[in-house]
Protein backbone atom coordinates (compact mmCIF):
# COMPACT_ATOMS: atom_id res chain seq x y z
CA UNK A 1 0.00 0.00 0.00
CA UNK A 2 2.91 2.36 0.69
CA UNK A 3 3.97 2.00 -2.95
CA UNK A 4 0.50 3.09 -4.08
CA UNK A 5 0.58 6.21 -1.87
CA UNK A 6 4.02 7.14 -3.20
CA UNK A 7 2.72 6.54 -6.71
CA UNK A 8 -0.31 8.79 -6.13
CA UNK A 9 1.97 11.52 -4.79
CA UNK A 10 4.23 11.27 -7.84
CA UNK A 11 1.29 11.31 -10.24
CA UNK A 12 -0.08 14.40 -8.47
CA UNK A 13 3.27 16.15 -8.93
CA UNK A 14 3.32 15.12 -12.57
CA UNK A 15 -0.23 16.45 -12.93
CA UNK A 16 0.82 19.88 -11.68
CA UNK A 17 3.73 19.87 -14.13
CA UNK A 18 1.36 18.98 -16.98
CA UNK A 19 -0.82 21.87 -15.79
CA UNK A 20 2.12 24.21 -16.24
CA UNK A 21 2.52 23.01 -19.83
CA UNK A 22 -1.23 23.41 -20.42
CA UNK A 23 -1.24 27.00 -19.11
CA UNK A 24 1.89 27.98 -21.03
CA UNK A 25 0.41 26.58 -24.23
CA UNK A 26 -2.95 28.30 -23.72
CA UNK A 27 -1.12 31.60 -23.07
CA UNK A 28 0.86 31.08 -26.31
CA UNK A 29 4.11 31.10 -24.35
CA UNK A 30 4.91 27.67 -25.80
CA UNK A 31 3.96 27.32 -29.45
CA UNK A 32 3.48 24.05 -31.32
CA UNK A 33 6.95 24.51 -32.81
CA UNK A 34 8.33 25.14 -29.34
CA UNK A 35 6.70 21.97 -28.06
CA UNK A 36 8.35 19.98 -30.85
CA UNK A 37 11.71 21.55 -29.97
CA UNK A 38 11.27 20.53 -26.34
CA UNK A 39 10.37 17.00 -27.45
CA UNK A 40 13.56 16.85 -29.52
CA UNK A 41 15.57 18.04 -26.52
CA UNK A 42 13.98 15.39 -24.33
CA UNK A 43 14.32 12.47 -26.74
CA UNK A 44 17.72 13.34 -28.20
CA UNK A 45 19.55 14.61 -25.12
CA UNK A 46 17.78 14.08 -21.79
CA UNK A 47 16.52 10.48 -22.13
CA UNK A 48 19.86 9.26 -23.56
CA UNK A 49 21.59 10.93 -20.59
CA UNK A 50 19.25 9.13 -18.19
CA UNK A 51 20.03 5.81 -19.87
CA UNK A 52 23.79 6.42 -19.73
CA UNK A 53 23.67 7.45 -16.07
CA UNK A 54 21.78 4.31 -15.06
CA UNK A 55 24.48 2.07 -16.60
CA UNK A 56 27.50 3.80 -15.09
CA UNK A 57 27.56 1.40 -12.16
CA UNK A 58 29.63 -1.52 -10.97
CA UNK A 59 28.90 -4.70 -12.91
CA UNK A 60 28.04 -7.62 -10.67
CA UNK A 61 26.55 -11.05 -11.44
CA UNK A 62 23.30 -9.87 -9.83
CA UNK A 63 23.11 -6.75 -11.98
CA UNK A 64 23.87 -8.73 -15.13
CA UNK A 65 21.10 -11.23 -14.32
CA UNK A 66 18.65 -8.39 -13.60
CA UNK A 67 19.54 -6.69 -16.89
CA UNK A 68 18.97 -9.85 -18.94
CA UNK A 69 15.75 -10.60 -17.08
CA UNK A 70 14.41 -7.06 -17.52
CA UNK A 71 15.19 -7.28 -21.24
CA UNK A 72 13.26 -10.56 -21.56
CA UNK A 73 10.35 -9.19 -19.52
CA UNK A 74 10.23 -5.99 -21.59
CA UNK A 75 10.31 -7.88 -24.88
CA UNK A 76 7.53 -10.23 -23.75
CA UNK A 77 5.38 -7.31 -22.54
CA UNK A 78 5.72 -5.34 -25.77
CA UNK A 79 5.04 -8.38 -27.96
CA UNK A 80 1.96 -9.08 -25.83
CA UNK A 81 0.70 -5.53 -26.44
CA UNK A 82 1.28 -5.84 -30.17
CA UNK A 83 -0.54 -9.17 -30.27
CA UNK A 84 -3.59 -7.81 -28.41
CA UNK A 85 -3.64 -4.78 -30.71
CA UNK A 86 -3.44 -6.98 -33.79
CA UNK A 87 -6.27 -9.22 -32.61
CA UNK A 88 -8.66 -6.38 -31.71
CA UNK A 89 -8.16 -3.83 -34.50
CA UNK A 90 -8.45 -4.27 -38.25
CA UNK A 91 -5.63 -3.31 -40.60
CA UNK A 92 -7.06 0.13 -41.42
CA UNK A 93 -7.17 1.20 -37.75
CA UNK A 94 -3.47 2.04 -37.67
CA UNK A 95 -3.71 4.78 -35.02
CA UNK A 96 -5.46 2.41 -32.62
CA UNK A 97 -3.03 -0.41 -33.37
CA UNK A 98 -0.03 1.84 -32.79
CA UNK A 99 -1.50 3.47 -29.68
CA UNK A 100 -2.43 0.16 -28.07
CA UNK A 101 0.93 -1.42 -28.86
CA UNK A 102 3.25 1.22 -27.45
CA UNK A 103 3.15 2.68 -23.95
CA UNK A 104 4.56 6.08 -23.02
CA UNK A 105 7.36 4.42 -21.06
CA UNK A 106 10.02 7.08 -21.55
CA UNK A 107 7.83 9.94 -20.36
CA UNK A 108 5.96 8.16 -17.54
CA UNK A 109 8.01 5.21 -16.33
CA UNK A 110 11.32 7.00 -15.72
CA UNK A 111 9.97 9.61 -13.27
CA UNK A 112 7.66 7.13 -11.50
CA UNK A 113 10.27 4.38 -11.16
CA UNK A 114 12.84 6.95 -9.99
CA UNK A 115 10.44 8.24 -7.34
CA UNK A 116 9.43 4.80 -6.09
CA UNK A 117 12.70 2.88 -6.21
CA UNK A 118 15.45 5.47 -6.70
CA UNK A 119 17.29 6.59 -9.83
CA UNK A 120 19.34 3.37 -9.87
CA UNK A 121 16.16 1.44 -10.73
CA UNK A 122 15.98 3.20 -14.12
CA UNK A 123 18.58 0.58 -15.06
CA UNK A 124 15.73 -1.98 -15.14
CA UNK A 125 13.58 -0.11 -17.67
CA UNK A 126 16.17 1.05 -20.20
CA UNK A 127 15.64 -2.15 -22.19
CA UNK A 128 11.90 -1.44 -22.30
CA UNK A 129 12.41 2.11 -23.55
CA UNK A 130 14.93 1.05 -26.18
CA UNK A 131 12.76 -1.81 -27.43
CA UNK A 132 9.76 0.53 -27.64
CA UNK A 133 11.80 2.84 -29.88
CA UNK A 134 13.00 -0.06 -32.03
CA UNK A 135 9.49 -1.42 -32.55
CA UNK A 136 7.96 2.03 -33.12
CA UNK A 137 10.44 2.81 -35.90
CA UNK A 138 10.03 -0.59 -37.55
CA UNK A 139 6.67 -2.25 -36.93
CA UNK A 140 5.05 1.09 -36.02
CA UNK A 141 6.17 2.85 -39.19
CA UNK A 142 5.18 -0.22 -41.20
CA UNK A 143 1.61 0.07 -39.83
CA UNK A 144 1.37 3.57 -41.34
CA UNK A 145 3.29 3.04 -44.58
CA UNK A 146 3.25 -0.71 -45.35
CA UNK A 147 6.82 -0.08 -46.53
CA UNK A 148 9.15 -2.95 -45.62
CA UNK A 149 12.30 -0.92 -46.32
CA UNK A 150 12.02 0.74 -42.89
CA UNK A 151 13.35 -2.48 -41.33
CA UNK A 152 16.85 -1.53 -42.48
CA UNK A 153 19.30 -1.61 -39.51
CA UNK A 154 21.06 1.56 -40.74
CA UNK A 155 17.99 3.70 -39.98
CA UNK A 156 17.61 2.24 -36.50
CA UNK A 157 21.24 2.82 -35.61
CA UNK A 158 20.77 6.56 -36.14
CA UNK A 159 18.26 6.81 -33.29
CA UNK A 160 19.85 8.60 -30.27
CA UNK A 161 18.16 6.34 -27.72
CA UNK A 162 19.40 3.21 -29.48
CA UNK A 163 22.89 4.75 -29.67
CA UNK A 164 22.88 5.70 -26.00
CA UNK A 165 21.69 2.21 -25.02
CA UNK A 166 24.50 0.62 -27.06
CA UNK A 167 27.10 2.92 -25.46
CA UNK A 168 25.62 2.24 -22.02
CA UNK A 169 25.87 -1.52 -22.57
CA UNK A 170 29.51 -1.17 -23.61
CA UNK A 171 30.28 0.88 -20.49
CA UNK A 172 28.48 -1.61 -18.27
CA UNK A 173 30.04 -4.80 -19.62
CA UNK A 174 33.57 -3.42 -20.15
CA UNK A 175 33.59 -1.30 -16.98
CA UNK A 176 35.58 1.38 -18.80
CA UNK A 177 36.33 4.33 -16.50
CA UNK A 178 34.09 7.35 -17.10
CA UNK A 179 35.63 10.80 -16.47
CA UNK A 180 34.08 12.61 -13.50
CA UNK A 181 33.48 15.67 -15.69
CA UNK A 182 31.29 13.57 -18.01
CA UNK A 183 29.39 12.18 -15.02
CA UNK A 184 28.80 15.71 -13.71
CA UNK A 185 27.40 16.87 -17.06
CA UNK A 186 25.02 13.89 -17.22
CA UNK A 187 24.05 14.49 -13.61
CA UNK A 188 23.00 18.03 -14.47
CA UNK A 189 20.97 16.98 -17.52
CA UNK A 190 19.02 14.01 -16.14
CA UNK A 191 16.86 15.96 -13.62
CA UNK A 192 15.24 17.69 -16.61
CA UNK A 193 13.48 14.47 -17.62
CA UNK A 194 10.38 14.62 -15.43
CA UNK A 195 9.52 18.33 -15.74
CA UNK A 196 10.21 18.43 -19.48
CA UNK A 197 8.20 15.27 -20.21
CA UNK A 198 5.20 16.44 -18.21
CA UNK A 199 5.24 20.01 -19.54
CA UNK A 200 5.31 18.63 -23.08
CA UNK A 201 2.33 16.38 -22.30
CA UNK A 202 0.55 19.43 -20.90
CA UNK A 203 0.99 21.22 -24.22
CA UNK A 204 -0.59 18.21 -25.95
CA UNK A 205 -3.57 18.43 -23.60
CA UNK A 206 -3.99 22.08 -24.56
CA UNK A 207 -4.41 21.28 -28.26
CA UNK A 208 -8.08 20.43 -27.76
CA UNK A 209 -10.86 21.21 -25.31
CA UNK A 210 -10.77 18.91 -22.28
CA UNK A 211 -14.49 18.13 -22.64
CA UNK A 212 -14.05 16.95 -26.23
CA UNK A 213 -11.54 14.33 -25.10
CA UNK A 214 -14.28 12.46 -23.28
CA UNK A 215 -16.75 12.61 -26.19
CA UNK A 216 -14.73 10.47 -28.59
CA UNK A 217 -16.30 7.10 -27.80
CA UNK A 218 -14.00 5.11 -30.08
CA UNK A 219 -10.96 6.39 -28.18
CA UNK A 220 -12.15 4.61 -25.04
CA UNK A 221 -11.51 1.20 -26.59
CA UNK A 222 -7.88 2.04 -27.31
CA UNK A 223 -7.44 3.61 -23.88
CA UNK A 224 -9.14 0.64 -22.21
CA UNK A 225 -6.87 -1.87 -23.91
CA UNK A 226 -3.77 0.20 -23.18
CA UNK A 227 -4.63 0.95 -19.54
CA UNK A 228 -6.62 -2.07 -18.31
CA UNK A 229 -6.58 -5.18 -20.52
CA UNK A 230 -2.87 -5.21 -21.40
CA UNK A 231 -1.77 -4.26 -17.85
CA UNK A 232 -3.85 -7.06 -16.32
CA UNK A 233 -2.42 -9.58 -18.79
CA UNK A 234 1.07 -8.25 -18.00
CA UNK A 235 0.51 -8.62 -14.25
CA UNK A 236 -0.54 -12.21 -14.85
CA UNK A 237 2.52 -12.93 -16.99
CA UNK A 238 4.95 -11.29 -14.55
CA UNK A 239 3.54 -13.37 -11.71
CA UNK A 240 5.69 -16.17 -13.15
CA UNK A 241 8.85 -14.15 -12.36
CA UNK A 242 10.45 -15.17 -9.01
CA UNK A 243 9.72 -12.85 -6.08
CA UNK A 244 13.46 -12.32 -5.58
CA UNK A 245 13.31 -9.92 -8.55
CA UNK A 246 10.53 -7.82 -7.05
CA UNK A 247 11.95 -4.38 -7.92
CA UNK A 248 12.70 -5.44 -11.49
CA UNK A 249 9.18 -6.82 -11.82
CA UNK A 250 7.51 -3.65 -10.58
CA UNK A 251 9.78 -1.41 -12.70
CA UNK A 252 8.89 -3.31 -15.89
CA UNK A 253 5.21 -3.37 -14.92
CA UNK A 254 5.10 0.42 -14.51
CA UNK A 255 6.62 0.78 -17.98
CA UNK A 256 4.00 -1.59 -19.40
CA UNK A 257 0.98 0.16 -17.83
CA UNK A 258 1.87 3.68 -18.96
CA UNK A 259 -0.66 5.48 -21.20
CA UNK A 260 -0.53 5.72 -25.00
CA UNK A 261 2.80 7.08 -26.24
CA UNK A 262 2.92 10.54 -27.81
CA UNK A 263 4.65 9.17 -30.91
CA UNK A 264 1.28 7.97 -32.22
CA UNK A 265 0.41 11.64 -32.78
CA UNK A 266 3.83 12.39 -34.26
CA UNK A 267 3.59 9.50 -36.70
CA UNK A 268 -0.02 10.29 -37.57
CA UNK A 269 1.03 13.81 -38.54
CA UNK A 270 3.96 12.56 -40.59
CA UNK A 271 1.89 10.03 -42.53
CA UNK A 272 -1.28 12.07 -43.18
CA UNK A 273 -3.48 10.20 -40.70
CA UNK A 274 -6.00 11.69 -38.26
CA UNK A 275 -3.60 13.74 -36.13
CA UNK A 276 -6.35 15.30 -33.97
CA UNK A 277 -7.79 11.91 -33.05
CA UNK A 278 -4.31 10.59 -32.25
CA UNK A 279 -3.74 13.51 -29.87
CA UNK A 280 -7.14 12.85 -28.23
CA UNK A 281 -6.20 9.21 -27.62
CA UNK A 282 -2.91 10.26 -26.06
CA UNK A 283 -4.58 12.86 -23.83
CA UNK A 284 -7.55 10.69 -22.85
CA UNK A 285 -5.34 7.75 -21.86
CA UNK A 286 -2.98 10.10 -19.99
CA UNK A 287 -5.84 11.53 -17.91
CA UNK A 288 -7.39 8.12 -17.21
CA UNK A 289 -4.01 6.67 -16.25
CA UNK A 290 -4.15 8.74 -13.04
CA UNK A 291 -6.78 6.18 -11.93
CA UNK A 292 -5.61 3.02 -13.66
CA UNK A 293 -1.88 3.06 -12.81
CA UNK A 294 -2.38 3.06 -9.00
CA UNK A 295 -5.17 0.47 -9.40
CA UNK A 296 -3.00 -1.92 -11.43
CA UNK A 297 -0.07 -1.48 -9.01
CA UNK A 298 -2.43 -2.21 -6.09
CA UNK A 299 -3.56 -5.43 -7.81
CA UNK A 300 0.05 -6.39 -8.46
CA UNK A 301 0.98 -5.78 -4.82
CA UNK A 302 -1.92 -7.94 -3.70
CA UNK A 303 -0.75 -10.79 -5.93
CA UNK A 304 3.00 -10.47 -5.48
CA UNK A 305 3.54 -9.39 -1.88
Amino acid sequence: METVFLLLRQITIMGFLMGIGWVLSKMKLITEAGSKDLSNLLLRVVVPAVILQSFIIERTPEKTSELLLSFAMALGSILLSMLVSRLVFRKNHVIDQFGTSFANAGFFAIPIVSALFGTAAVFYITSFITLIILFQWTYGVYLFTKDRSIFQPKKLLMNPIVISFAVAMILFFTQLPVPSLFKDVIGMVTPLNTPLAMIILGTYLAKDKIVSLFKDKTAYLTAGLRLIVIPLLTVGALTLVPATFQTVRFAVLISAIAPVGVNVAVFAGLHNQDYVRAVRIVCLSTILSVITIPLIVLIAEWLWI
